[in-house]
């Protein structure tokens, strides 16, 4: 059985919503998993991020399809130079449109002022993934993110290094199989 633990390396590389666009893994051999699709991930992913769970409705799987299109679709133009167009823009802030309101909490360290859901749904889930991508487009993270140049590939990735030089998602996997397949090209 899977457990919560089985994806915690996987969470946290860079904001929720780089997670959101990797739930559809591609492994580079051409297979496919959509993490949407397994509750154990889904539970994982919500956890991770400090989500409140929401309530045992149906997960919107369509919704969150749709969110993880309209991030990749973007991170893509983005990363080919070009920015979103004003439907992206207004796709986003329709899923970042749910009602809250701002409560102050008392915790160990001092006050903390925090954005709270009128309800805790998916909508609010959805509407928190969607505000990352848009911190990280108004606060200029973009420079970072990447996306894996193997088209078996194309996992998104911050890259850390300081001249912002890494190429592959992973060197070891992508990386070195991209090298092969240009040796085994060149050799023929």
């Amino acid at each position: 059985m899977t457990t919560q633990n089985t994806f915690t390396g996987s969470f946290g590389q860079v904001a929720p919503w780089t997670d959101l666009i990797n739930s559809l893994e591609h492994n580079g051999l051409g297979q496919t998993t959509d993490h949407l699709q397994n509750p154990a991930w889904l539970k994982a992913f919500l956890h991770h991020w400090k989500f409140a769970a929401p309530p045992t409705r149906p997960i919107p799987h369509k919704s969150l399809i749709a969110l993880r299109a309209l991030f990749r679709e973007a991170t893509e133009k983005l990363f080919a130079g070009k920015t979103p167009n004003p439907a992206d823009l207004r796709k986003l802030n329709t899923f970042m449109s749910v009602w809250a309101h701002s409560k102050l909490f008392q915790r160990q360290n001092g006050f903390v002022l925090q954005e709270v859901p009128r309800h805790a749904t998916w909508p609010w889930v959805e509407a928190q993934i969607a505000k990352s991508f848009a911190t990280a487009l108004a606060e200029g993270q973009f420079q970072r993110v990447k996306v894996c140049p193997d088209p078996l590939c194309r996992w998104i990735f911050y890259d850390r290094t300081k001249g912002k030089t890494r190429v592959w998602c992973n060197e070891k996997t992508c990386g070195n199989r991209n090298r092969v397949r240009r040796s085994r090209a060149a050799n023929k």
